[in-house]
């Protein structure tokens, strides 16, 4: 057997176009990366977890193996995850993507090193390559990364360093700050696979939003003794009309509801997911070459309400 790759990028999306030309900036921008991460000589596999794919389109999976270089496509693997799962494990009847379970299910089944859980219009710096490759990473750290936005309506159709480096095409944020250096956090995770692993992946106990899941999860390791630190270079976000950040503010109630969710206790909270987060018990088939099938088997669905957690008043906890 070989190795394990030093990076697993874990994904999630479908072929429903989301945000107008989803397919093609996806591609564009992960055959992007891959080269800048051979460059720098960075064993990386793909880790793409298909959520709910729409029925009557061809796999995103699949559509994938054959846009990317030859020589990058055995790094790809992808995991479509069965329909039912979607309505089995929402607590939302709105929200129409679980996008953090999507992510648990890839952070399963990635088998690098270092795991980085980000988005698939997310674009990898040249300084972030030389810092991937510096061999100073370390366990038990959550590596995070500030997100500079290009400028809606910039030519992203080929993309190249001076583009994304120079500061007429960007967009001011706010950087990201200590202790738990949040800001677009599912945008970049970084940790190595056995502490991912240890804390359970993303919160799968509040199943209602897809909005600040990336930050509980910064509380969550936070809160376990895992440190948090700015990896330094940044990283760059592809703008399109039906990001967060561009619609936020026109989006309607409805509309906001449907794509995130509400506005929630994210900062406080600590989750504690089940052994099997992730879908880890899912039956799975081969579907073709890199591409699984996670069937539906309500054993795998984690329960609507977990009540090991509760501790009555008067009560002493368990090991307290």
């Amino acid at each position: 057997m070989s190795a394990p790759p030093f990076l697993s990028l874990v994904l999630t999306g479908r072929n429903d176009d989301y945000g107008g030309s989803f397919v093609s900036r996806f591609f564009r921008v992960l055959a992007f990366n891959l080269e800048l991460l051979a460059e720098r000589q960075l064993s990386t596999e793909v880790v793409l977890v298909e959520w709910c794919p729409t029925p009557g389109r061809a796999l995103l999976g699949e559509r994938l193996r054959d846009a990317l270089p030859a020589r990058f496509r055995e790094r790809v693997t992808t995991y479509v995850v069965d329909n039912r799962y979607q309505d089995a494990m929402s607590l939302n009847p709105q929200l129409e993507y679980l996008e953090f379970v999507a992510k648990n299910v890839g952070i399963q089944r990635a088998t690098g090193q270092y795991l980085l859980t980000t988005n698939t219009d997310l674009i990898l710096s040249a300084a972030m390559g030389r810092a991937l490759a510096s061999g100073t990473l370390q366990p038990r750290c959550v590596y995070r990364a500030n997100r500079i936005d290009l400028k809606l309506g910039i030519d992203d159709s080929t993309l190249h360093h001076e583009l994304l480096d120079n500061p007429d095409n960007h967009v001011p944020r706010r950087p990201i700050a200590p202790p738990l250096y949040a800001g677009a956090a599912g945008d970049f995770t970084l940790l190595d696979r056995e502490t991912f692993h240890q804390l359970r992946g993303f919160n799968e106990i509040y199943r209602m939003v897809r909005i600040g899941v990336d930050h509980n999860f910064l509380v969550k390791a936070q809160s376990s003794g895992v440190a948090i630190a700015d990896i330094g270079p940044p990283i760059y976000h592809v703008a399109h009309l039906a990001s967060y950040q561009t619609s936020k503010h026109i989006a309607s109630r409805d509309q906001a509801h449907r794509r995130w969710g509400r506005v929630w206790h994210n900062h406080d909270v600590i989750y504690d997911n089940r052994e099997d987060w992730g879908l880890r018990d899912a039956p799975i088939e081969r579907l073709s070459d890199g591409i699984w099938k996670l069937g539906f088997d309500w054993r795998a669905v984690p329960p609507l309400v977990d009540l090991h957690r509760i501790v009555l008043p008067g009560m002493t906890p368990p090991n307290g």
